[in-house]
């Protein structure tokens, strides 16, 4: 009766809502009816906790090194003895060798930035073309760069242009290829919406006094929709800047990798690391503060 009273007041889609919704919950019910068996003999099969750590290491012969739990500092120690012993003084040698990768994050960055814009600029104006498979194939494109992630492509041309094509590629190489194909992407929605935001009535103006597509696009839209879109070229810059650590997973001794290597040499690692955090912070700020300069002269100057 119930069943037949649900029937008539609801409609067909939330009927199969509520059908999934009631199938949901038997499946649950019947999994913790078949898991509620098994949980005692999960918790006898437990390993004693209460075994003392110098019985385990006693099993041991002598000389055999066994990692050991970590002691608990007394309450009434110092600072430095409960773990807050923060000495920069022992990366100070290793401070020039962390330095030296803000050059190559910084020549990498821009080389992807200014290819990146290029490529995304082809892929805006396919966009925008009115050709169906230039269209296709280049959202098609974007998508795919778009949804998956950037470490994975980056491992991808790194470890598979040997295999596909024979080449070896060097790490900076892959790196900049990955970068470039993946901003393009983004930067090439950008673009189109910064094109399709300029009057239509520019184009039609030049079209209509004889001037080419292709020079119309380079000398009338193009540095109006650039100017708009200045700001969000800058986030992009940005985020290729702080994305640039990745490439120290493939081999790139840049900031984060050189800072990973004097904390391995030296056995710490907050020191080093908290002082690359501390370059990455000053390096955009910086470019924050020049893309700011820059768009407020832009703006005076219209």
């Amino acid at each position: 009766m119930r069943k037949r009273i649900l029937t008539a007041l609801i409609p067909g889609r939330s009927r199969w809502a509520i059908v999934a919704l009631q199938t949901f919950l038997v499946i649950v019910f019947v999994s913790s009816l078949v898991a509620q068996p098994l949980l005692p003999s999960i918790a006898q099969d437990r390993p004693n906790s209460s075994i003392e750590h110098t019985a385990f290491i006693s099993e041991f012969p002598q000389g055999t090194i066994v990692a050991q739990a970590p002691v608990a500092p007394p309450a009434d120690a110092s600072p430095s003895q409960r773990g807050l012993n923060l000495d920069f003084g022992r990366i100070q040698p290793d401070i020039p060798f962390i330095l030296a990768g803000i050059p190559v994050t910084l020549i990498f960055t821009l080389s992807s930035v200014l290819l990146g814009l290029v490529w995304g600029a082809v892929l805006s104006l396919c966009k925008i073309s009115g050709v169906k498979l230039l269209q296709w194939l280049s959202f098609f494109y974007t998508s795919i760069f778009r949804g998956t992630p950037l470490l994975l492509q980056l491992s991808l041309v790194y470890f598979a242009t040997p295999q596909l094509t024979g080449y070896n590629i060097t790490p900076y190489q892959a790196g900049v290829l990955t970068f470039t194909l993946n901003s393009g992407a983004y930067m090439s929605e950008t673009i189109r919406a910064g094109i399709q935001a300029v009057d239509k009535g520019q184009a039609e103006a030049s079209l209509s006094l004889g001037i080419p597509y292709w020079l119309m696009m380079w000398d009338v839209i193009m540095p109006q929709a650039l100017k708009n879109i200045l700001p969000a070229l800058v986030n992009e810059t940005i985020s290729l800047l702080k994305d640039s650590a990745l490439v120290s997973t493939i081999g790139v001794v840049e900031i984060l990798r050189a800072a990973q290597i004097v904390g391995a040499n030296k056995y710490i690692y907050f020191e080093p690391l908290l002082f690359a955090g501390l370059i990455y912070y000053v390096l955009v700020m910086g470019l924050t503060y020049a893309a700011s300069t820059l768009e407020r002269r832009l703006r005076r100057s219209e």
